[in-house]
This record gives structure tokens, C-alpha cells and sequence, in this order.
């Protein structure tokens, strides 16, 4: 990466340069490194500011030269109007406009201060139906030239300041954020198995040995079935020592037996009326016809069940879900008991957080998850998108973890069956400074942040990494709650401080 930024240096340092005026540096000209040039850095919830003017002089115009950023991608404001206004206690204002020069993100105003004193200043910008508005407060309004220069010497250079040009910020992906104070979660690290709720899988299994069989397609993989739904059907295979011709045997001799069973009712039932018989010898004879029709349709059913014949034992779905695995083949012989057919809801997900045995004493009340499952971790919080379900009581003496137990809203896309890692964060929280984690750049075995002390100013913080939880890490060193550091581009930075004559001449007083 510092190869390419040195490599790209000669052309962002003709893009710093671009902008320069042909004005004279006696009315604040140029890119302003003019004796005296007064500089401020001001944010407002949509844009960054970043200007400098010659000290302010009672009946002279001024140029501010102001740099604009969007906030939300450190892009330059590229159109629109500046309204450059001196506030005056009496409720008079100067004020001066401007539109965006030839260097994209940079406005030229001028303004003409009309009495001494200390306005208050304001910056306006109405950019794509947009308006960002920066109060700066009081200003000097000077008498005389002189009196403005002895009042605003030319600060010294400070050796621990990184010059980095606007013009170079948007040329490159870059974008600060400022350090939090506040409550921190406690986290620590673990390994997160994702697999279905136990009522939300289920295992369709050969309820008999016999033949799959099937009037249609089989639903294959990732199909989804509903609660009820018949899948397939197997026909019983035949038992030990049974042939065709005992089947065949069986159906006659039941079909006979029958045929006799119900002659002799008929002819009870006759009797019965002429009161020759009694009602007993009627019920015993319509309890042989039943037990001889049950044996012939039982014998029919099996014999219709050789090589895959008859209606079959059915494989019912007992869920609604998709199917996860399959192992049916129509024709296929199976055993009693296997395995065919596995089905899982996707809506009802556990994540199954594995807490080492030495850090189980951590585990209060866990208050989710921080995933890493894209370039910056996912912070799922216990009452939003997860709930929990077990805290974990006991330790696994076969793996020697503790299992913490979250329901997914099921809104989150988790595959069944995979492993992540992450955080969980344990229910404890502590009040700590913090910073996004891209921030934080190891350099010669040293921590380090990168911090913006002005809009083209940077320094070099060591610090100490502290807990991680979600997107941010705890820090501990020189850097204040509300200082802004990088969060993207801090390579480019580094490479600055390393080489500053190939990054432009940003301010860094």
C-alpha cells in the first residue's frame, strides 16, 4: 500500500496544487501560507469545513478559502453556494457569497468586514437541496493592518504535525470519526456454531424395510414442504421364508374362507328370522365374516406390495421448512430406521456461542453477540435481534466449554451447520474511551491512531488496545473524547509523515 501511495504521490501533488489563485498573497491569495493566515476546522452534521483568511481589517476585503467535505464520505462538495456572514452585535451584517472554484470542494468568498469589533461568524452552504450551516463564533474585526499582523503572528512549525492536503483527502478513499467516551461492553472471544432450533428440525426416517417409491418428483434440497405433506411412500418388502406362491396361497385360502363365512351368515340370518336359531349363532357368524375379510385384504396388501406394488407406508413431513438433506431414490431399498430425510425451518435459528473453560466465571448476564462475518464486525444485541435462551450453567467435559445459547430473529441470513467467530459480549461494561477499529494500526510493535488536529493537520498517537465490542475498541493514551481519527486512509497518512514532500504542503502549524 506505501509503494502505490508513493508511487500516485507526484499526482496528488499536482491535484494539491491545482487550486492555487493568481491573486496576490497581500489580499490572502493561493492555497494561504501567508504570514498571519488565520485557519479553523468546524463540523456540522452533513459537512466538514476547513478555511483560512487573512486576519480580519476594517474596510478590506478578505478571501476566505474554504475546503468542504461531506461528512458522510469525505467526498469534496462539489456545487453549490457559500454564504460567508460577520454578525455584528448591533444586528448589521456583511456578508459575502460564493460558488464552488475550478478545484472541486474548494469555495472562494470574499467578505468586507464595515466596523471593528467581534462579529460573529457564520458559514452557510446550500448544496444539492441540502443546507449545512457552521456557527464559529466571535471573530477579531481590526482597526489596522498592523494591529491584525501583531495580533496574529505566524505560529511556529510543530515537528509533530503530519501535513495532509485536503486536495489529497479526495483523491483517496479516507473518512474520520471521533472517540466516544462512554460504556463499553466487555467482551470475549469465542466460536459461534449456527444450527436449527430443536423444534425446528426433524428427521424423516424409514418408519419399515421396503421399496421408495413415488407418483411424482421428489422435493430435492432447499425445497420447502409443508406440515402434513406427503413426501414419498416405501412398500414393505416381503418377510423371511415368504414367496409368491404362499402369497398367492394365502389370498385364496382367506378369499374362500370369506366366501364361505358369508353363505352361512346368509343362511343364519334365515333361520334367525323363522326363530329356528338363536341371536348368538347370527353374531358369531358376522364375526367370522369380518375376520375372513380382514385376513384376505392383509394378504392382498402384501402380496400388492412385492417389487414396489401397492398403496405403501407413507413418509409425512412433521414440519413446515426447507429441506436440508435427502437421500431418497425412487426404487431404492431401505432399511427400517435410516435415515431419508432431513427438514429445518430457517426462521428459527439458535447460535450456540462456545465460552473457554477459563473465561465461563466472565459470564454474567450476556447481552449478545459481535460476528465477523463481513469487514466490520456485526454487533446483534440481546431485545433487538437476538433473544437469549441459555446462559450456561455447565461446562462440557468433553470439549471444555460452555455453551451460550441465542435465538436469531431469523432475519440475519445464518447457514445451519456453520461455524463463526466473534465476541460475546458478557454482561459486564466499563467506561472507556473508544475508537472505530480500523483506526487502530500496529506499526514497529507499537499501537497506534492516527489523529486529524485540523482540517490538513495530523499527529501520530501511541495508545493501548483495551476490550473490542462491536465495531469499537477501548483505548487508553493521548487522545481526547471528541478528537477525530482515521478511520480509512490512515496508510496514506503514514506514508505522508514519511515522505511529506510527496503529499503537497497541507497545513501543519
Amino acid at each position: 500500500m506505501k509503494r502505490l501511495l508513493l508511487a500516485l504521490a507526484p499526482a496528488l501533488l499536482l491535484a494539491a496544487c491545482s487550486g492555487a489563485s493568481t491573486e496576490t498573497a497581500a489580499e490572502g491569495g493561493g492555497h494561504g501560507h501567508g504570514a498571519g493566515s488565520v485557519t479553523f476546522t468546524h463540523y456540522s452534521n452533513l459537512t466538514e469545513v476547513f478555511a483560512e483568511h487573512r486576519p480580519l481589517v476594517v474596510g478590506k476585503d478578505r478571501r476566505f478559502d474554504a475546503h468542504l467535505s461531506w461528512v458522510a464520505d469525505y467526498r469534496a462538495v462539489d456545487s453549490g453556494t457559500l454564504t460567508v456572514e460577520l454578525i455584528h452585535a448591533d444586528g448589521s451584517v456583511d456578508t459575502g457569497r460564493g460558488g464552488v472554484s475550478e478545484t472541486p470542494g474548494i469555495f472562494r468568498v470574499l467578505v468586507k468586514a464595515s466596523k471593528t469589533g467581534k462579529p460573529t461568524l457564520r458559514l452557510t452552504l446550500v448544496s444539492k437541496s441540502k443546507t449545512s450551516v457552521h456557527e464559529l463564533g466571535p471573530v477579531e474585526v481590526y482597526a489596522t493592518r498592523e494591529l491584525a499582523e501583531k495580533a496574529n503572528p505566524e505560529p511556529p512549525e510543530n515537528p509533530d504535525r503530519i501535513a495532509f492536503s485536503k486536495e489529497v483527502q479526495w483523491k483517496i478513499p479516507f473518512l474520520t470519526a471521533p472517540a466516544t467516551s462512554g460504556d463499553l461492553a466487555e467482551t470475549i472471544p469465542v466460536m459461534i456454531d449456527v444450527r436449527f432450533a430443536p423444534d425446528a428440525e426433524a428427521v424423516i426416517a424409514a418408519p419399515v424395510a421396503g421399496i421408495v417409491r413415488t407418483s411424482g418428483a421428489f422435493p430435492a434440497p432447499g425445497s420447502a414442504v409443508r406440515q402434513g405433506q406427503q413426501l414419498a411412500t416405501i412398500s414393505a418388502q416381503l418377510g423371511g421364508g415368504e414367496d409368491v406362491a404362499s402369497l398367492d396361497l394365502s389370498i385364496a385360502q382367506a378369499r374362500i374362507a370369506a366366501d364361505g363365512a358369508r353363505r352361512d351368515l346368509t343362511r343364519l340370518q334365515g333361520l334367525y328370522r323363522q326363530e329356528a336359531v338363536p341371536l348368538r349363532r347370527v353374531q358369531e357368524a358376522q364375526s367370522n365374516l369380518r375376520i375372513a375379510e380382514a385376513q384376505l385384504a392383509a394378504s392382498s396388501r402384501r402380496r400388492g406390495s412385492l417389487a414396489g406394488g401397492g398403496a405403501g407406508v407413507p413418509l409425512v413431513s412433521p414440519i413446515s421448512g426447507l429441506i436440508v438433506s435427502s437421500t431418497l431414490v425412487r426404487g431404492s431399498s431401505v432399511q427400517a430406521g435410516a435415515e431419508l430425510m432431513r427438514i429445518g425451518n430457517p426462521n428459527a435459528i439458535w447460535l450456540v456461542a462456545r465460552v473457554p473453560e477459563a473465561m465461563a466465571a466472565k459470564i454474567g448476564a450476556p447481552g449478545g453477540l459481535d460476528i465477523m462475518r463481513f469487514e466490520q464486525p456485526e454487533a446483534l444485541i440481546v431485545g433487538q435481534q437476538l433473544r437469549l435462551i441459555s446462559a450456561g450453567r455447565f461446562v462440557d467435559p468433553a470439549t471444555r466449554t460452555m455453551e451460550v445459547i441465542f435465538a436469531s430473529n431469523g432475519a440475519n441470513g445464518f447457514k445451519p451447520g456453520s461455524r463463526l467467530s466473534g465476541r460475546l459480549r458478557t454482561g459486564s461494561s466499563a467506561q472507556s474511551l473508544a475508537v472505530p477499529a480500523s483506526a487502530i494500526i500496529e506499526e514497529g510493535g507499537q499501537t497506534v491512531v492516527y489523529v486529524q488536529v485540523e482540517g490538513e493537520a495530523f499527529e501520530r498517537r501511541i495508545v493501548a488496545r483495551g476490550v473490542a465490542s462491536g465495531g469499537l475498541v477501548a483505548i487508553t493514551g493521548a487522545v481526547k473524547p471528541g478528537e477525530r481519527v482515521v478511520i480509512v486512509g490512515a496508510a496514506a497518512v503514514r506514508a505522508a509523515a514519511a515522505t511529506p514532500d510527496a503529499f503537497g504542503h497541507g497545513h501543519a502549524h
